[in-house]
C-alpha cells in the first residue's frame, strides 16, 4: 500500500473527515469532468448548454468545483448532451479512497454510445465495463438472438482479458 494511501486510509477512521472526503470527491471530479468530456466532444460551453437545455451561464457553474449545487436533474440533462450515461451508487469507503489514489486522465475521458466498443464489437451487448484505452473486458459478454418459440435465448461469453480470446460460449 502506498504511503499516501496508508495515510488517507488512516484517516478515515473520523466519520467526518470520511463525509467530507466523499464530498469532496464529488464536487470536484464531476466539475473537471464535465469540462474534460464538452472538450473532449469539441463543444464550447454555449453548445452544450444549448444540446442540454440550459444556459451557457450554467454550464460555466457546473464547470466551477466551487459551485457545489449538483442535481441529478441537470446532471442528467448534461450525460444526455453528451450521450453518455450517468451512474449514482453507494459503494463501500474502500473503491472511493482506491479511485481517489489511482486517479489518472484516462478516467476524465467516457465515449459518446457510438464509440461505446461495450456496444459496438461484434455488435454485442456486455455485462459490465470494457476498458476503452486497453480494450479488455472485465465481465461476461451476453449476445440475445430470437429463437424458433419467439422468446429470447441468449449466448454467454467466460469472462477474459482481451476482447474475444478465450471465448467460452455456454447456452442459457
Amino acid at each position: 500500500m502506498s504511503l499516501v494511501r496508508q495515510n488517507l486510509a488512516a484517516k478515515f477512521n473520523d466519520k467526518a473527515y470520511r463525509d467530507a472526503f466523499v464530498a469532496e470527491q464529488i464536487f470536484s471530479r464531476l466539475p473537471l469532468k464535465i469540462r474534460c468530456l464538452r472538450e473532449e466532444q469539441g463543444m464550447t460551453q454555449r453548445k452544450l448548454g444549448e444540446v442540454a437545455g440550459m444556459a451557457q451561464t450554467w454550464v460555466s457553474k457546473l464547470e466551477d468545483p466551487n459551485y457545489g449545487k449538483l442535481t441529478i436533474s441537470t446532471l442528467l440533462k448534461v450525460a444526455s448532451a453528451f450521450d453518455v450515461g450517468l451512474q449514482i451508487d453507494f459503494v463501500p469507503y474502500s473503491k472511493i479512497l482506491w479511485d481517489a489514489v489511482c486517479l489518472t486522465g484516462a478516467a476524465f475521458s467516457v465515449p459518446k454510445f457510438g464509440d461505446d466498443i461495450g456496444f459496438t464489437a461484434n455488435n454485442a451487448a456486455y455485462l459490465g465495463p470494457v476498458n476503452h484505452s486497453t480494450g479488455a473486458l472485465t465481465a461476461t459478454r451476453v449476445i440475445a438472438f430470437p429463437n424458433n418459440a419467439g422468446t429470447m435465448s441468449a449466448t454467454v461469453n467466460a469472462p477474459r482479458s482481451a476482447p474475444f480470446a478465450g471465448q467460452q460460449d455456454i447456452a442459457v
